[in-house]
């Protein structure tokens, strides 16, 4: 006869001592792999932040080689004062970074005179040491 605990501690000992390792080795798999996609989305959104960085200067020059002075912002890039039929003319629209927020734009740029200092606050969007430049 075997009564009900019995039964549970059986069950206990199965989990516990038998398949510890695999248990064990599961859940690191499963950090490692949840800790490689938060990497990857990571490097990823930081890319994308840099290519609109690169973007919005190139814009700046030609707006400053066309009209001889700095753009007031983003937006004048999208569209400028001349254009009356509503098509953009140095960006089709207004550049975000990786997590979708609006650059601080500074022109002329202290970093780079020609064109224009774009910088993202990062993923926490503090301007501080995760700042994207």
């Amino acid at each position: 006869m075997e009564f009900s605990w019995e039964r549970r501690r059986r069950w206990f000992a199965w989990a516990s001592v038998r398949h510890a390792r695999g248990l064990v080795g599961g859940g690191v798999a499963l950090l490692a792999i949840t800790g490689a996609v938060s990497v990857s989305d990571h490097g990823r959104r930081v890319h994308a932040t840099r290519s609109a960085i690169v973007s919005v200067q190139r814009a700046t020059e030609a707006f400053r080689a066309d009209h001889g002075r700095c753009p007031s912002g983003i937006a004048e890039l999208v569209r400028p004062p001349e254009v009356t039929d509503g098509a953009p003319r140095y960006l089709a629209q207004v550049r975000l970074d990786g997590w979708g927020r609006e650059f601080l734009f500074t022109c002329p740029g202290g970093k780079f005179p020609a064109s224009a200092d774009v910088v993202s606050g990062g993923p926490e969007a503090s301007f501080g040491l995760d700042r994207v430049e």
